[in-house]
């Protein structure tokens, strides 16, 4: 709208668009479910985010439901597409923000620039992120063959991570589009966990543990992107990556028992380099289709040291080829897009060698009655192929009484996803009820036995699974902002188990008055379940009240009331054979708290910016041998 033009913020501007939630404190936008959409800028891939934009530069804003198969093999399941004016002389954007938990507990600080013209700029930033006594009040009882464990249990955790990043983008010619980009993120987690119980068989002891880890982990990954357009309607675009990742864990435990006590210590020292090089080409037609195609290469190699003991390298290679193909337009009141894909996985863990070739494939039919109601309905073939943690076969556990390792042989699973929605959007309301189905073939899930009172927890390829959940989004505008809110129920199937459901609700609210900003959210699901595990949560994951006050259009502080329902709390239990085990944690730091922000933005010639680029992101996770 006009008014959202002239705001200085473009995550408050785009507050207006009902399909999503744009949170403009953390600089974040989400989809009414919850999942975080791919950001597009005029249709690329590449692009410094959505903080420098003006939102006076904002044409349209468009977001997609149903994507190809182009983007299947990268998780995406939404799109958010800015489309943007062209502008043509110098600018310039500055960008700093800090926030953090009183007392001192959680918090950031960060800055941004960009500097350039129409033909060639540089975006860049730097960030800090720390967690300070995250602490977590657990009460654990188990039970196995010849024994029975009671004790109360008291983590400490702390955590930093350091971000830098360079982006350039060029325009070469009006055809040809350049990028390279350079990020660096490092980040390291310490704990420190105590305990105190009872240790029963056929006489009771007192018991205890005192454990120490430590988790450091680099990722450096490099890009290039080249696109050029044969026409306004034809391009193609090639992306060329690598990624360097470096991990190091080291844990430490002492179980002391009346008579006796035990000792455990792990090191592992982790590798990981991997690579990728896509070719995507697109084609628009007169009559509103489009034709897409493409072949994306990935290559990761990686290296498990477990060095305690004589424990030989685990190696695991993966190499994933994939092709695509997919054609959409719409007849009369009809929009269809139907693509395929086909992915071969060529694979190495340790002595275990494998190869697959699995189809992807995406088709979405909508129907646009009129201009207030429509009904979509879309089906989803995808694939993922087990993570390396869940590959590994040497313990990662210091506890005496339970071992947990990977599995090797475990193989890719399969997802089939469906899902039938209604729209209805009159004025103001945006309301979306919806029933998605998902089916797993060969789904990967935890696996245990005992032996000599000792639990070995693993992984399995273990049939299938299924669930099947009903719910609905609604939003609406005001004047003076936006309510939005969403709630459903959820059923599960794993086989050779009973049917368990869930249920989950969301609400949240935006509004401006004058200065002042006002901002609410809820969260709350009641389960969450594995096939041997059950655990249940007696308060919302998000519960926040926040005011903004504006100094400027680009300069404001906010304060902010989070888990206003009270001390976040979860409850697991897990039962499988001889093995019982119940874990009630209280989340020390998830309570009643405040933090503050400061968040000031520099423009000058924003109007002059040069709108062609988009970030760099790199989709490396980085290895880790902590599920």
């Amino acid at each position: 709208s006009s008014d959202a033009k002239k705001m200085s913020n473009p995550f408050r501007a785009l507050q207006e668009i009902p399909a999503i939630i744009s949170d403009a404190n953390t600089s974040s936008v989400k989809m009414l479910n919850g999942k975080a959409p791919l950001i597009l800028i005029n249709g690329n891939m590449i692009n410094s985010g959505i903080g420098p934009i003006s939102p006076a530069d904002i044409e349209s804003v468009e977001v997609v439901n149903s994507v190809s198969a182009r983007y299947l093999q990268e998780g995406v399941t939404s799109i958010l597409n800015i489309r943007l004016k062209k502008h043509t002389k110098p600018y310039l954007w500055l960008e700093g923000a800090t926030r953090h938990e009183i007392p001192l507990d959680n918090g950031f600080g960060v800055g941004y620039f960009e500097v350039g013209n129409h033909k060639i700029s540089l975006y860049g930033r730097a960030a800090y992120h720390y967690k300070y006594h995250e602490d977590v009040e657990s009460s654990v009882n188990r039970t196995n063959t010849g024994y029975k464990q009671t004790y109360d249990q008291s983590t400490r955790s702390d955590a930093n991570k350091w971000i830098g990043e360079l982006l350039l983008k060029y325009q070469i010619t009006p055809n040809d589009y350049f990028a390279a980009q350079i990020y660096d993120s490092y980040n390291t987690t310490k704990g420190n966990t105590s305990a105190h119980g009872n240790y029963t068989t056929d006489i009771s002891q007192w018991y205890s543990f005192q454990s120490f880890d430590t988790n450091k982990s680099n990722i450096l990954t490099t890009s290039l992107y080249y696109k050029h357009s044969f026409s306004k309607s034809s391009n193609l675009e090639l992306r060329l990556a690598y990624n360097f990742n470096k991990n190091d864990y080291n844990a430490n435990r002492t179980d002391s028992y009346e008579k006796r006590q035990i000792d455990a210590n792990t090191l592992y020292n982790n590798k990981r380099h991997s690579g990728s090089f896509n070719i995507d080409y697109s084609k628009e037609y007169a009559n509103n289709s489009s034709l897409i195609a493409g072949s994306h290469s990935t290559l990761i190699m990686d290296d498990i040291n477990n060095a305690i003991g004589e424990n030989p390298l685990f190696k695991h290679y993966n190499y994933n080829q994939y092709v695509y193909v997919g054609y959409g337009g719409s007849l009369k009141h009809l929009h269809y897009n139907a693509s395929i894909g086909m992915e071969g996985i060529w694979a190495k863990a340790g002595d275990t060698n494998y190869n697959y070739f699995r189809p992807r494939c995406n088709t979405s039919i909508t129907w646009v009655a009129n201009k207030h109601n429509s009904v979509r309905l879309s089906y989803q073939l995808s694939n993922t192929a087990p993570n390396v943690a869940y590959l590994n076969p040497y313990n990662t556990s210091t506890d005496s009484l339970f071992v947990s390792i990977g599995n090797p042989n475990l193989k890719p699973q399969m997802t089939h996803s469906a899902s039938m929605s209604y729209t209805l959007n009159v004025g103001k309301l945006y309301f979306t009820p919806a029933v998605d189905y998902k089916y797993i073939s060969d789904v990967i899930e935890n696996y245990g036995h005992s032996d000599g009172g000792v639990y070995y927890s693993t992984y399995a390829n273990t049939g299938h699974f299924a669930q099947i959940s009903a719910g609905a989004d609604l939003s609406y505008r005001f004047k003076w902002g936006r309510v939005y809110a969403g709630g459903g129920w959820k059923a599960y199937y794993f086989m050779g188990h009973n049917a368990k459901s869930s249920t989950y609700v969301s609400f949240g609210f935006n509004a401006q008055v004058k200065d002042f900003s006002f901002y609410g959210d809820i969260d709350y699901n009641s389960r969450d379940y594995t096939a041997l595990a059950c655990t249940t949560y007696s308060h919302p994951s998000v519960a926040n009240l926040q005011v903004n006050y504006n100094f400027t259009p680009n300069f404001y502080i906010g304060v902010c009331l989070q888990h206003i329902t009270g001390e976040y709390q979860s409850k697991t239990t897990t039962v499988d054979g001889s093995f019982h085990s119940v874990v009630e944690n209280h989340y020390k730091d998830q309570k009643i708290r405040p933090w503050v922000i400061l968040r000031y933005t520099f423009r000058k010639n924003a109007d002059k910016k040069h709108k062609l680029g988009k970030v760099l992101n790199s989709t490396e996770e980085g290895i880790s041998i902590i599920k």
